[in-house]
């Protein structure tokens, strides 16, 4: 009984997802065959999804997402945060690399950290702290959040390095800190998006002086910002984009 309840529910959600993947409401035939479904358990479906209003079903008799996937999706935006969207993605890293995490956000000329992961037995105290707030330019998650907005007055003239640095970080997608905001530490960083634009940057730090790739290490930060980044509505990366 349990297995056939499950398979329900499945169907039932693969159903609200195929109809939220097209623009116009879908008869209950292509509904079916869509899915690979019987048009009467298809049906079935149908009524039950209408009845809690997650179906709506116009007067064709087709059938589109209703008013409770609206107020269920308003639901799940209002409570997650970035850095709530961050965090499981952050303990992945962390216990993959066995490197400091963390999630920033841009406020003003700074950067703030509100979300961090330390690996077992850290020796090395590192400057993100959760609460920390440093200058956005002199650290990889402030300029990989900087490289996709507007700069505000208060960061004051941008020199030409920085500059060519924020142009760089657009076109790999990740910025890059070696030593600048703690010796001997090399922080990578890659920007998080929701449909409001940069909403702030996933990092990581470790020793440079460790042998892990730095092209490995970034690319599984880039992966992860886009993974935050479509939990949060926005749309992933494409580097070289402004």
């Amino acid at each position: 009984m349990t297995e056939v309840s499950n398979r329900s529910v499945g169907r039932a959600l693969e159903i609200i997802k195929l109809l939220s993947s097209h623009e116009s409401p879908l008869g209950l035939k292509d509904i079916a065959e869509g899915l690979g479904l019987p048009r009467s358990s298809t049906l079935t479906l149908l009524r039950a999804l209408r009845d809690y209003d997650f179906v709506a079903v116009d007067d064709d008799g087709r059938y589109s997402v209703g008013l409770g996937c609206f107020e269920a999706g308003s639901a799940y935006a209002r409570s997650m945060t970035p850095a709530k969207a961050a965090e499981d993605e952050l303990r992945r890293l962390t216990a993959t690399f066995n490197i400091t995490s963390h999630f920033a956000i841009l406020e003003g000329a700074d950067v703030v950290y509100v979300a961090k992961q330390d690996p077992p037995n850290l020796g090395v105290r590192l400057a993100s702290s959760i609460g920390a707030r440093l200058p956005a330019v002199g650290t990889a998650v402030g300029k990989a959040q900087l490289a996709y907005v507007a700069l505000p007055d208060s960061t004051g003239p941008i020199s030409d390095d920085i500059a060519l640095e924020l142009e760089l970080t657009r076109e790999r997608g990740y910025a890059l800190d070696e030593g600048a905001t703690a010796l001997g530490i090399r922080c990578i960083a890659a920007p998080v998006f929701s449909d409001r634009g940069c909403v702030g940057a996933v990092g990581v730090s470790y020793l440079q002086q460790s042998d892990l790739s730095v092209p490995e290490i970034a690319e599984s930060v880039l992966a992860v910002a886009n993974a935050v980044s479509t939990r949060l509505g926005g749309r992933p990366l494409t580097r070289g984009a402004a």
